[in-house]
């Protein structure tokens, strides 16, 4: 009983700290400078599974994520006309990251 009682907490501990884990920083925190958008610096230690590639400029753009996670869907992906990164496709990064995780998962397991 006793060895039954520690493998689950073992595992349901091991479950909580992987999601722990997988959070992602709110977009305050994740604008270090505070300045209402994020550089390439602010969004790589934010999200490094983003994978984002140097860019032009400190800067990062809409169509800069778009290049790395198609599946992001902003309103704006022209290059042209791309929108520097603020909280709002902070937000959209993040669900985006997290639907690929979730659908990773969900395969991983079929």
């Amino acid at each position: 009983m006793k060895k039954s009682l520690l493998v689950a907490s073992t595992f349901l501990f091991g479950i909580s700290g992987a999601a722990f884990a997988n959070e992602a920083p709110t977009f305050a925190e994740a604008d270090m400078d505070s300045n209402g958008t994020l550089d390439v610096r602010e969004l790589r230690e934010a999200l490094p599974e983003l994978e984002l590639e140097n860019t032009a400029t400190s800067t990062v753009t809409t169509a800069d994520v778009k290049q790395v996670l198609p599946e992001v869907d902003f309103d704006d992906e022209d290059v042209v006309n791309a929108r520097p990164i603020r909280e709002e496709q902070y937000d959209q990064i993040v669900d985006a990251i997290n639907n690929g995780r979730d659908n990773a998962t969900v395969s991983s397991v079929e």
